[in-house]
C-alpha cells in the first residue's frame, strides 16, 4: 500500500553539506491522507557544529534541550528506515529546495545510501510548495490565500495556516511537528479537489513527468532547428510573476544526462551578453525528472495566466536569438556542455556530488562498519576495532568522523584539524558550493549584530538568543579557569 510521509526539518543552519539536522517530525498517512502514526525526533547537536543565531531566532530551539537527543548517527539510521518504509511519498513544504538535500547529505555522512528514499522499493517524493502556486493559479478559491502587507501574494505557510485557521494541536510555528500538522491539513483541502491533486502529484512521477515533457512539441524555430517551448511554474518565480514563467529548453545536459536546460523567456537579461565570454547571460534552469519544477505546455487557458508584460518580453527574447543563431547555438553548446569544477580541497562531508555513488567494494565496508555496532556512547575498543577494518580511504574517513562525533572515540588528525578550523581565526572548511562552512568567529559576529538591534525580537527569541550566547561563549572558552 502507498503511504505519504509528511514532514518538516529544523535545523543548525542553512548549509545542507555542514549544517545539521536537529529535529524531525512526520506524520504518516494513506493515500486519502488519514493519519497512520506520527514520529518525533530530537537530535544531539554534534561538536563540530556552530549554530547559526538567525537559525534559533527562526525556529526558537533551546540549544541545551539538544544535547540529550539521539546521536546523529542512530538518527540517520532511523530516519532512513523510516523514509525507506516500501512504497512511501516522502512529502514536506519546499522539501525538494531544502530539507530533502539535508537528508541526503546527513545519509551520506553517515554511511548510508543517500538516493534510495528517491526510487527503491517503490519510494518517491513530492513537494506540496510547487503544489500551492498550481493550485493559486489555477484553483485559486480552493483555501484563503494571505496577502502580505504589501498587497502582494504570500505562499508562506505559517500565513497560509493562519488565514485558513489550520491551528496545530502542538506547538508554534517553525517547531516541526505544528509544521507538518499544518501541512496535512493544507493537502487536505487540496485533495478535495482530486482532479487537480492527480494532475499535481503526477509531475512527481518520473516516468508521468518525463512523458508529460516529450509530449510538449518543438515548435519555436531557431535557424534550422526547433526548440520546445512550456510555461514552468515555481514558487522561486515570485508572486509579481504570478509563480509562472515562459521557457526555452536548450537540451540536456552532456555530463549530467539526468539534468534538462531551460532558459526564462520573460527576463531582459537572457538577451544581454556578459561581455567576459561574449555568450548570453543566461542561469539555466536544471531540471531533473520529478522535481520541484513544473512543466506546462503552452496551451491557452495556460498561456493566460502569463501577464502580457512576459508574453512580450518573451516574444523579444525569442526574436534575438532567431536574428542571432550563431551566438544563440555557442551559448547553447557552452551551457551543454558546462561540468561543475573539482574542488580539490572540498571536505569529506560535502563531498557527496563530486566522489559520486558509493562503489561495490565501499558498499561491503559500509555493511561491516554498520554491522560492528552499536558503539559505546564513551567510545570502544570495538570503535578502533572496525576502523582497522577499513580499507578504502572514503569510508574510513567518514567512518572515523561518525565515531569521533557520535561516539567519543579519538579523531584522527584530519578531524582534529578539522574541529580546530571551527573555532580558530584562520583556515576554512570548502564546500561544494566553494562555501566556507560556518565558523564560531561568523557566529559571534551575527549574534553581535541580533544582539544590537534585538528590538524587533519578541521575549522568546530573545531567550533563546541568550541561550546561544551562552553556548558559544562555551565553545569559545571550552576549559575556563
Amino acid at each position: 500500500m502507498k503511504t505519504c510521509l509528511f514532514y518538516d526539518l529544523e535545523t543548525s543552519g542553512l548549509d545542507p553539506a555542514f549544517d545539521q539536522v536537529l529535529t524531525f517530525a512526520g506524520i504518516r498517512t494513506d493515500t486519502q491522507l488519514r493519519e497512520i502514526d506520527r514520529t518525533s525526533l530530537t537530535i544531539r547537536m554534534r561538536k563540530d557544529i556552530v549554530p547559526s543565531p538567525h537559525a534559533f531566532i527562526t525556529h526558537c530551539l533551546h540549544p541545551e534541550v539538544l544535547t540529550d537527543g539521539m546521536c546523529e548517527y542512530e538518527a540517520a539510521r532511523t530516519l532512513h528506515a523510516l523514509f525507506n518504509t516500501e512504497n512511501t511519498i516522502s512529502m514536506g513544504y519546499n522539501s525538494l529546495g531544502f530539507d530533502d538535500e539535508f537528508l541526503r547529505f546527513m545519509f551520506y555522512r553517515n554511511l548510508l545510501d543517500p538516493y534510495s528514499h528517491q526510487y527503491a522499493n517503490g519510494c518517491s517524493r513530492a513537494d506540496i510548495l510547487p503544489v500551492a502556486a498550481l493550485f493559486k493559479i489555477f484553483c485559486e478559491p480552493v483555501i484563503s490565500w494571505p496577502r502580505l502587507e504589501n498587497g502582494h501574494s504570500t505562499l508562506k505557510l505559517e500565513l497560509i495556516a493562519r488565514a485558513n485557521r489550520f491551528t496545530p494541536s502542538s506547538g508554534h510555528a517553525h517547531e516541526a511537528m505544528a509544521d507538518v500538522e499544518v501541512l496535512v491539513a493544507l493537502s487536505r483541502a487540496f485533495l478535495g479537489h482530486a482532479d487537480i491533486w492527480d494532475y499535481a502529484m503526477g509531475f512527481f512521477d518520473k516516468s508521468t513527468d518525463i512523458s508529460r515533457t516529450r509530449a510538449i512539441l518543438p515548435t519555436c524555430r531557431v535557424k534550422d532547428r526547433f526548440f520546445r517551448t512550456a510555461i514552468m511554474v515555481s514558487p522561486v518565480f515570485g508572486a509579481d510573476a504570478g509563480y509562472l514563467a515562459p521557457v526555452l529548453c536548450i537540451g540536456d545536459s552532456i555530463p549530467y544526462g539526468n539534468q534538462q536546460l531551460w532558459i526564462r523567456l520573460d527576463q531582459e537579461q537572457s538577451m544581454q551578453i556578459d561581455p567576459d565570454t561574449g555568450l548570453y547571460c543566461w542561469t539555466p534552469i536544471r531540471k531533473r525528472p520529478a522535481d520541484q519544477w513544473i512543466v506546462l505546455p503552452c496551451l491557452d487557458r495556460f498561456r493566460k495566466r502569463i501577464s502580457g508584460q512576459s508574453r512580450d518580453m518573451a516574444n523579444t527574447v525569442l526574436q534575438a536569438f532567431q536574428s542571432d543563431p550563431q551566438l544563440f547555438f555557442a551559448t547553447m553548446d557552452a551551457h551543454r556542455a558546462y561540468a561543475y569544477p573539482v574542488i580539490p580541497d572540498i571536505d569529506p562531508d560535502a563531498a557527496l556530488y563530486q566522489d559520486g555513488f558509493f562503489s561495490p567494494a565501499e558498499k561491503k565496508e559500509i555493511a561491516r562498519f554498520h554491522a560492528a555496532g552499536p558503539f559505546s556512547r564513551t567510545g570502544s575498543d570495538g570503535a578502533a576495532t572496525v576502523l582497522d577494518t577499513l580499507q578504502c580511504p572514503r569510508i574510513k574517513t567518514l567512518g572515523a568522523r561518525i565515531l569521533a562525533r557520535n561516539f567519543n572515540a579519538p579523531a584522527l588528525p584530519e578531524f582534529a584539524d578539522h574541529l580546530h578550523r571551527l573555532t580558530a581565526q584562520q583556515g576554512r572548511i570548502t564546500g561544494y558550493r566553494r562555501e566556507s562552512k560556518y565558523t564560531l568567529s561568523r557566529a559571534m559576529g551575527h549574534l553581535a549584530e541580533l544582539l544590537e538591534n534585538s528590538a524587533g525580537l519578541d521575549a522568546r527569541q530573545k531567550a533563546v538568543l541568550a541561550r546561544v550566547k551562552t553556548y558559544l561563549d562555551r565553545l569559545a572558552n571550552p576549559h575556563p579557569q
